[in-house]
């Protein structure tokens, strides 16, 4: 494996609201208005992964399937 992408998208979003109004006795009136705007941005990393040591790639896989022979616990003595 060479490489590894990871690709998302980020929104940034920014809301204003106001509010007008008058109110008399029974009678009211107002007004609202909001306004609005967003920004999406879409981000790619690629990432190499390096042994630490060596700085050589990493070798990721194994045509080994393994086994469950060493996830049983020993049994308890008492």
């Amino acid at each position: 494996m060479d490489s590894i992408e990871l690709e998302f998208t980020v929104e940034l979003r920014k809301d204003v609201a106001g509010r007008v109004g008058i109110k008399a006795w029974v009678v009211t009136a107002g007004a609202d208005a909001s306004r609005g705007r967003a920004d999406t941005h879409r981000v790619k990393l690629t990432l190499s992964p390096k042994d630490a040591a060596t700085g050589r790639a990493l070798e990721i896989g194994s045509a080994d399937r393994g086994g469950t022979a060493g996830f049983t616990r020993p049994p308890s003595v008492r």
